[in-house]
Protein backbone atom coordinates (compact mmCIF):
# COMPACT_ATOMS: atom_id res chain seq x y z
CA UNK A 1 0.00 0.00 0.00
CA UNK A 2 2.08 3.33 -1.09
CA UNK A 3 1.51 6.54 0.83
CA UNK A 4 -0.30 7.98 -1.73
CA UNK A 5 -3.42 5.26 -1.09
CA UNK A 6 -2.90 5.46 2.54
CA UNK A 7 -3.33 9.36 2.29
CA UNK A 8 -6.17 9.07 0.17
CA UNK A 9 -7.98 6.57 2.40
CA UNK A 10 -8.00 8.81 5.22
CA UNK A 11 -9.20 11.84 3.17
CA UNK A 12 -11.95 9.40 2.03
CA UNK A 13 -12.80 8.88 6.23
CA UNK A 14 -12.82 12.35 7.12
CA UNK A 15 -15.51 13.25 4.36
CA UNK A 16 -17.68 10.44 5.14
CA UNK A 17 -20.02 12.84 7.56
CA UNK A 18 -19.94 10.18 10.74
CA UNK A 19 -21.15 12.33 13.59
CA UNK A 20 -22.17 10.18 16.36
CA UNK A 21 -25.42 8.23 14.53
CA UNK A 22 -24.87 7.99 10.88
CA UNK A 23 -21.70 5.58 10.64
CA UNK A 24 -22.99 2.79 8.01
CA UNK A 25 -21.63 4.31 5.29
CA UNK A 26 -18.41 4.62 6.50
CA UNK A 27 -18.23 1.08 7.45
CA UNK A 28 -19.29 -0.25 4.47
CA UNK A 29 -16.22 1.65 2.29
CA UNK A 30 -13.94 0.13 4.53
CA UNK A 31 -15.46 -3.41 4.14
CA UNK A 32 -15.06 -2.51 0.58
CA UNK A 33 -11.75 -1.08 0.56
CA UNK A 34 -10.52 -4.25 2.87
CA UNK A 35 -11.81 -6.65 0.39
CA UNK A 36 -10.38 -5.41 -2.83
CA UNK A 37 -7.13 -6.30 -0.66
CA UNK A 38 -8.52 -9.27 -0.42
CA UNK A 39 -9.54 -9.06 3.61
CA UNK A 40 -12.78 -10.40 4.16
CA UNK A 41 -14.57 -8.19 6.91
CA UNK A 42 -18.33 -8.70 8.77
CA UNK A 43 -20.76 -5.74 8.88
CA UNK A 44 -22.19 -6.27 12.79
CA UNK A 45 -25.70 -4.02 12.46
CA UNK A 46 -26.29 -1.83 15.35
CA UNK A 47 -29.34 0.06 15.00
CA UNK A 48 -30.42 1.54 11.52
CA UNK A 49 -27.44 3.23 9.36
CA UNK A 50 -25.09 2.35 11.99
CA UNK A 51 -22.93 -0.89 12.00
CA UNK A 52 -19.86 -2.06 13.75
CA UNK A 53 -17.36 -3.76 11.54
CA UNK A 54 -15.14 -6.94 11.74
CA UNK A 55 -12.11 -7.84 9.67
CA UNK A 56 -9.75 -10.35 10.63
CA UNK A 57 -6.39 -11.46 8.98
CA UNK A 58 -4.63 -14.86 9.90
CA UNK A 59 -5.05 -18.43 9.91
CA UNK A 60 -2.96 -20.64 11.87
CA UNK A 61 -3.26 -21.45 15.67
CA UNK A 62 -1.86 -18.78 18.23
CA UNK A 63 -2.53 -15.52 19.86
CA UNK A 64 -5.02 -12.59 18.74
CA UNK A 65 -3.70 -8.92 18.85
CA UNK A 66 -7.07 -6.75 18.39
CA UNK A 67 -6.61 -3.45 16.97
CA UNK A 68 -9.83 -1.32 17.70
CA UNK A 69 -11.22 2.35 16.77
CA UNK A 70 -14.74 3.81 16.58
CA UNK A 71 -16.41 4.86 13.28
CA UNK A 72 -17.93 8.29 14.60
CA UNK A 73 -17.36 11.65 15.85
CA UNK A 74 -18.24 14.94 17.65
CA UNK A 75 -19.90 17.24 15.99
CA UNK A 76 -18.35 19.65 13.61
CA UNK A 77 -19.68 22.82 15.24
CA UNK A 78 -20.30 26.15 13.13
CA UNK A 79 -18.93 25.41 9.49
CA UNK A 80 -17.87 29.47 9.09
CA UNK A 81 -15.36 28.86 12.29
CA UNK A 82 -13.07 26.50 10.28
CA UNK A 83 -10.21 27.47 8.36
CA UNK A 84 -11.21 24.76 5.78
CA UNK A 85 -14.48 22.70 5.54
CA UNK A 86 -14.78 19.93 8.25
CA UNK A 87 -15.24 17.04 6.00
CA UNK A 88 -12.86 18.14 3.17
CA UNK A 89 -10.16 15.97 4.08
CA UNK A 90 -7.94 19.10 2.92
CA UNK A 91 -4.55 18.51 2.87
CA UNK A 92 -2.77 21.79 3.48
CA UNK A 93 1.11 22.04 4.38
CA UNK A 94 1.29 18.36 5.56
CA UNK A 95 -1.53 17.73 7.57
CA UNK A 96 -5.20 16.50 6.83
CA UNK A 97 -7.72 19.14 8.18
CA UNK A 98 -11.39 17.70 9.18
CA UNK A 99 -13.66 16.41 12.11
CA UNK A 100 -12.04 13.09 13.67
CA UNK A 101 -8.80 13.84 11.64
CA UNK A 102 -7.51 13.19 15.08
CA UNK A 103 -10.32 12.16 17.13
CA UNK A 104 -9.88 9.19 15.45
CA UNK A 105 -9.75 8.74 12.04
CA UNK A 106 -6.41 9.00 11.59
CA UNK A 107 -5.90 5.97 13.96
CA UNK A 108 -8.84 3.86 12.51
CA UNK A 109 -6.98 4.34 8.96
CA UNK A 110 -3.60 3.70 10.40
CA UNK A 111 -5.23 0.03 11.49
CA UNK A 112 -7.02 -0.28 8.17
CA UNK A 113 -3.62 0.58 6.31
CA UNK A 114 -1.57 -1.62 8.32
CA UNK A 115 -4.05 -4.94 7.77
CA UNK A 116 -3.60 -4.39 4.25
CA UNK A 117 0.45 -4.45 4.64
CA UNK A 118 0.18 -7.29 6.63
CA UNK A 119 -1.62 -9.35 4.22
CA UNK A 120 -0.01 -8.11 1.38
CA UNK A 121 3.18 -9.33 3.20
CA UNK A 122 1.72 -12.93 3.79
CA UNK A 123 1.59 -12.09 7.47
CA UNK A 124 0.82 -13.23 10.06
CA UNK A 125 2.67 -16.60 9.51
CA UNK A 126 1.41 -17.30 13.66
CA UNK A 127 -1.70 -16.23 15.67
CA UNK A 128 -4.13 -13.91 14.43
CA UNK A 129 -4.84 -9.40 14.02
CA UNK A 130 -8.23 -8.46 13.96
CA UNK A 131 -9.88 -4.87 13.70
CA UNK A 132 -12.66 -4.23 15.63
CA UNK A 133 -14.21 -0.76 14.09
CA UNK A 134 -17.14 0.43 16.35
CA UNK A 135 -20.09 2.88 16.72
CA UNK A 136 -21.50 5.19 19.29
CA UNK A 137 -18.09 5.74 21.06
CA UNK A 138 -18.20 9.40 21.42
CA UNK A 139 -21.92 9.38 23.08
CA UNK A 140 -22.56 5.63 24.87
CA UNK A 141 -19.92 3.30 23.62
CA UNK A 142 -22.74 0.82 22.88
CA UNK A 143 -21.27 -0.30 19.60
CA UNK A 144 -18.19 -1.76 21.63
CA UNK A 145 -20.43 -2.98 24.56
CA UNK A 146 -22.04 -4.83 21.22
CA UNK A 147 -19.83 -6.69 20.57
CA UNK A 148 -18.27 -7.21 23.81
CA UNK A 149 -21.51 -9.17 24.25
CA UNK A 150 -21.71 -11.08 21.03
CA UNK A 151 -18.19 -12.22 22.08
CA UNK A 152 -16.07 -10.58 19.80
CA UNK A 153 -12.98 -10.29 22.64
CA UNK A 154 -13.23 -13.00 24.43
CA UNK A 155 -9.99 -14.80 22.43
CA UNK A 156 -8.15 -11.66 22.36
CA UNK A 157 -4.86 -11.75 23.85
CA UNK A 158 -3.68 -8.28 23.62
CA UNK A 159 -5.68 -4.68 22.26
CA UNK A 160 -4.04 -1.83 20.90
CA UNK A 161 -6.91 1.16 21.18
CA UNK A 162 -5.53 3.80 18.71
CA UNK A 163 -7.01 6.61 20.37
CA UNK A 164 -4.60 9.96 19.91
CA UNK A 165 -1.91 9.48 22.42
CA UNK A 166 0.98 12.68 21.62
CA UNK A 167 3.24 10.07 20.60
CA UNK A 168 2.78 8.20 23.99
CA UNK A 169 1.36 5.08 25.35
CA UNK A 170 -1.72 4.89 28.04
CA UNK A 171 -2.02 2.15 29.96
CA UNK A 172 -4.59 3.11 31.90
CA UNK A 173 -7.85 5.54 32.16
CA UNK A 174 -10.24 6.28 34.64
CA UNK A 175 -13.71 5.33 34.02
CA UNK A 176 -16.46 7.53 33.45
CA UNK A 177 -19.94 7.67 35.21
CA UNK A 178 -22.93 10.46 33.80
CA UNK A 179 -25.70 10.39 35.73
CA UNK A 180 -29.21 12.98 35.79
CA UNK A 181 -30.76 13.79 39.39
CA UNK A 182 -34.37 14.46 39.03
CA UNK A 183 -36.36 16.13 41.85
CA UNK A 184 -40.50 16.57 41.50
CA UNK A 185 -42.25 19.22 44.19
CA UNK A 186 -45.56 20.55 44.10
CA UNK A 187 -46.32 23.61 42.27
CA UNK A 188 -47.89 26.85 44.08
CA UNK A 189 -47.49 30.44 43.70
CA UNK A 190 -44.49 32.25 45.20
CA UNK A 191 -46.28 34.09 47.88
CA UNK A 192 -47.53 30.86 49.59
CA UNK A 193 -44.49 28.65 49.29
CA UNK A 194 -45.86 26.67 51.83
CA UNK A 195 -48.35 25.15 49.67
CA UNK A 196 -45.73 23.91 47.19
CA UNK A 197 -42.76 21.53 47.38
CA UNK A 198 -39.68 23.26 45.99
CA UNK A 199 -37.83 21.00 43.70
CA UNK A 200 -34.81 22.85 43.78
CA UNK A 201 -34.49 23.49 47.21
CA UNK A 202 -34.71 19.41 47.35
CA UNK A 203 -32.44 19.28 44.78
CA UNK A 204 -29.62 21.87 46.37
CA UNK A 205 -29.76 18.95 49.01
CA UNK A 206 -28.75 16.25 47.17
CA UNK A 207 -26.06 18.76 45.60
CA UNK A 208 -24.68 19.52 49.32
CA UNK A 209 -24.32 15.82 50.41
CA UNK A 210 -22.98 14.54 46.98
CA UNK A 211 -20.27 17.15 47.61
CA UNK A 212 -18.89 14.86 50.22
CA UNK A 213 -19.84 11.63 49.21
CA UNK A 214 -16.66 9.87 48.10
CA UNK A 215 -14.31 11.66 50.50
CA UNK A 216 -13.60 8.31 52.26
CA UNK A 217 -12.66 6.49 48.73
CA UNK A 218 -9.26 5.07 48.43
CA UNK A 219 -6.80 6.79 45.98
CA UNK A 220 -5.49 4.99 43.72
CA UNK A 221 -2.12 3.88 42.91
CA UNK A 222 -2.29 4.56 39.26
CA UNK A 223 -5.06 6.95 38.98
CA UNK A 224 -4.89 8.98 41.89
CA UNK A 225 -8.39 10.56 43.32
CA UNK A 226 -11.63 9.92 41.87
CA UNK A 227 -12.81 13.36 40.37
CA UNK A 228 -16.95 14.22 40.77
CA UNK A 229 -18.27 17.31 39.71
CA UNK A 230 -22.13 18.59 39.12
CA UNK A 231 -21.92 20.14 35.43
CA UNK A 232 -26.00 21.01 34.29
CA UNK A 233 -28.88 22.50 37.13
CA UNK A 234 -32.02 23.45 35.76
CA UNK A 235 -34.87 24.24 38.06
CA UNK A 236 -37.88 26.21 37.36
CA UNK A 237 -40.03 28.22 34.83
CA UNK A 238 -41.48 31.23 36.24
CA UNK A 239 -40.19 33.78 38.81
CA UNK A 240 -43.15 34.05 40.64
CA UNK A 241 -43.99 30.16 41.13
CA UNK A 242 -42.73 27.57 43.23
CA UNK A 243 -40.74 25.24 41.34
CA UNK A 244 -42.52 21.70 41.22
CA UNK A 245 -39.54 20.12 38.72
CA UNK A 246 -36.16 20.62 38.46
CA UNK A 247 -32.80 18.07 37.49
CA UNK A 248 -28.93 17.89 37.33
CA UNK A 249 -26.66 16.34 35.77
CA UNK A 250 -23.37 15.05 36.74
CA UNK A 251 -20.34 13.12 36.00
CA UNK A 252 -18.27 11.10 38.15
CA UNK A 253 -14.32 9.97 36.92
CA UNK A 254 -14.24 6.53 38.58
CA UNK A 255 -11.39 4.50 39.43
CA UNK A 256 -10.88 0.77 40.22
CA UNK A 257 -10.98 1.51 44.35
CA UNK A 258 -14.22 3.05 43.82
CA UNK A 259 -15.65 2.15 40.63
CA UNK A 260 -19.09 2.71 38.55
CA UNK A 261 -20.79 0.04 40.58
CA UNK A 262 -20.08 1.52 44.03
CA UNK A 263 -20.27 4.94 42.65
CA UNK A 264 -23.94 4.32 41.67
CA UNK A 265 -24.84 2.89 44.91
CA UNK A 266 -23.27 6.05 46.74
CA UNK A 267 -25.38 8.13 45.06
CA UNK A 268 -28.40 6.47 45.55
CA UNK A 269 -27.94 5.84 49.05
CA UNK A 270 -27.53 9.37 49.34
CA UNK A 271 -31.09 9.71 47.49
CA UNK A 272 -33.17 6.78 49.35
CA UNK A 273 -31.99 8.71 52.52
CA UNK A 274 -32.88 12.21 51.51
CA UNK A 275 -36.23 10.61 49.91
CA UNK A 276 -37.28 9.54 53.92
CA UNK A 277 -37.44 13.26 54.42
CA UNK A 278 -41.32 14.91 54.02
CA UNK A 279 -41.94 16.43 50.45
CA UNK A 280 -38.36 14.86 48.85
CA UNK A 281 -38.47 12.81 45.38
CA UNK A 282 -35.52 12.71 43.92
CA UNK A 283 -34.61 9.79 41.82
CA UNK A 284 -31.22 9.16 39.76
CA UNK A 285 -30.96 8.57 36.19
CA UNK A 286 -27.58 6.67 35.06
CA UNK A 287 -27.17 8.00 31.44
CA UNK A 288 -23.72 6.39 30.72
CA UNK A 289 -20.88 4.28 32.50
CA UNK A 290 -17.60 3.47 31.25
CA UNK A 291 -15.68 1.41 33.66
CA UNK A 292 -11.94 2.49 34.52
CA UNK A 293 -9.21 0.54 32.59
CA UNK A 294 -5.85 -0.56 34.48
CA UNK A 295 -3.25 -2.66 32.52
CA UNK A 296 -0.48 -3.62 34.80
CA UNK A 297 2.46 -1.06 33.62
CA UNK A 298 4.90 -3.25 33.89
CA UNK A 299 3.26 -6.29 31.37
CA UNK A 300 5.56 -7.63 28.89
CA UNK A 301 3.27 -6.12 25.82
CA UNK A 302 4.11 -2.33 26.80
CA UNK A 303 7.74 -2.84 26.60
CA UNK A 304 7.55 -4.68 23.22
CA UNK A 305 5.43 -1.83 22.23
CA UNK A 306 7.86 1.02 23.45
CA UNK A 307 10.47 -1.07 21.51
CA UNK A 308 8.15 -1.74 18.26
CA UNK A 309 7.04 2.08 17.84
CA UNK A 310 11.02 3.20 18.90
CA UNK A 311 12.14 0.73 15.75
CA UNK A 312 10.04 2.87 13.33
CA UNK A 313 10.01 6.67 14.79
CA UNK A 314 13.21 6.20 16.25
CA UNK A 315 11.85 7.67 19.56
CA UNK A 316 10.86 5.69 22.80
CA UNK A 317 7.36 6.70 23.76
CA UNK A 318 7.11 7.53 27.53
CA UNK A 319 4.14 4.77 29.33
CA UNK A 320 1.39 7.59 30.82
CA UNK A 321 -2.55 7.49 32.12
CA UNK A 322 -4.75 9.21 30.73
CA UNK A 323 -8.52 10.60 32.38
CA UNK A 324 -10.30 10.30 29.16
CA UNK A 325 -12.76 6.97 29.42
CA UNK A 326 -12.40 5.09 25.63
CA UNK A 327 -14.13 1.87 24.28
CA UNK A 328 -11.95 0.04 26.41
CA UNK A 329 -14.38 0.25 29.19
CA UNK A 330 -16.90 -1.79 27.77
CA UNK A 331 -14.33 -4.21 26.49
CA UNK A 332 -12.96 -5.43 30.09
CA UNK A 333 -16.38 -6.65 30.85
CA UNK A 334 -15.88 -9.40 29.28
CA UNK A 335 -15.01 -12.08 31.75
CA UNK A 336 -11.57 -12.68 30.95
CA UNK A 337 -8.93 -10.03 31.23
CA UNK A 338 -6.27 -8.90 28.77
CA UNK A 339 -3.48 -6.14 28.56
CA UNK A 340 -5.30 -3.30 26.45
CA UNK A 341 -3.22 -0.18 25.57
CA UNK A 342 -3.47 3.14 23.78
CA UNK A 343 -1.31 4.57 21.41
CA UNK A 344 -2.66 6.10 17.92
CA UNK A 345 -1.73 9.21 15.92
CA UNK A 346 -2.26 12.81 16.54
CA UNK A 347 -2.10 15.72 19.03
CA UNK A 348 -4.80 14.77 21.95
CA UNK A 349 -5.41 18.69 22.43
CA UNK A 350 -6.83 18.90 18.96
CA UNK A 351 -9.39 16.04 19.50
CA UNK A 352 -13.07 17.50 19.25
CA UNK A 353 -11.51 20.97 18.10
CA UNK A 354 -12.26 23.96 15.53
CA UNK A 355 -9.46 23.11 12.54
CA UNK A 356 -9.02 19.44 13.74
CA UNK A 357 -6.05 18.27 12.05
CA UNK A 358 -3.44 15.43 11.56
CA UNK A 359 0.40 15.62 10.62
CA UNK A 360 1.09 13.00 7.90
CA UNK A 361 4.20 11.46 9.13
CA UNK A 362 2.24 11.04 12.68
CA UNK A 363 -0.52 8.99 10.85
CA UNK A 364 2.04 7.35 8.69
CA UNK A 365 4.02 6.47 11.35
CA UNK A 366 1.49 5.44 13.72
CA UNK A 367 0.39 2.40 10.51
CA UNK A 368 3.51 1.14 10.44
CA UNK A 369 4.18 1.21 14.34
CA UNK A 370 0.81 -1.05 14.10
CA UNK A 371 2.70 -3.47 11.65
CA UNK A 372 5.78 -3.72 13.69
CA UNK A 373 4.06 -4.11 17.01
CA UNK A 374 1.47 -6.92 15.37
CA UNK A 375 5.35 -8.74 14.11
CA UNK A 376 7.08 -8.39 17.04
CA UNK A 377 3.62 -9.77 18.90
CA UNK A 378 2.80 -12.59 16.81
CA UNK A 379 6.66 -13.81 16.21
CA UNK A 380 7.64 -13.60 19.94
CA UNK A 381 4.56 -15.59 21.27
CA UNK A 382 5.39 -18.34 18.78
CA UNK A 383 8.93 -18.47 19.88
CA UNK A 384 7.63 -18.65 23.37
CA UNK A 385 5.22 -21.66 22.62
CA UNK A 386 8.07 -23.05 20.66
CA UNK A 387 10.23 -22.69 23.97
CA UNK A 388 8.20 -24.28 26.34
CA UNK A 389 6.59 -27.18 24.05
Amino acid sequence: MENDEKIKLLQKLIQIDTVNGSEKDEASYIKRTLEDHHISCELVPFAPNRTNLIAEIGDEKGPVLALSGHLDTVAAGDFQKWTYPPFAGQLVDGKIYGRGAVDMKSGLAAMVGALIELKEAGLPKHGKVRLIATVDEEVGGQGSLEMTDKGYVHDVDVMVIGEATTGQIEYAHCGSFDYIVESYGKLAHSSQPELGINAVTNLVKFINKESRAFDDAAVSPTLGKLIHSVTVFHGGEQLNSIPDYAYLKGNVRTIPECDNRETGKRLQSIIDELNKETGVELKLKIVASFMPVVTNKQDRFIALAQTAIKKVSGRQPDVVISHGATDASRYVLDNHNFPIIEYGPGIEKLSHQIDERIALDDYLTAQQAYVEIAKQYLNNTKDDEQASS
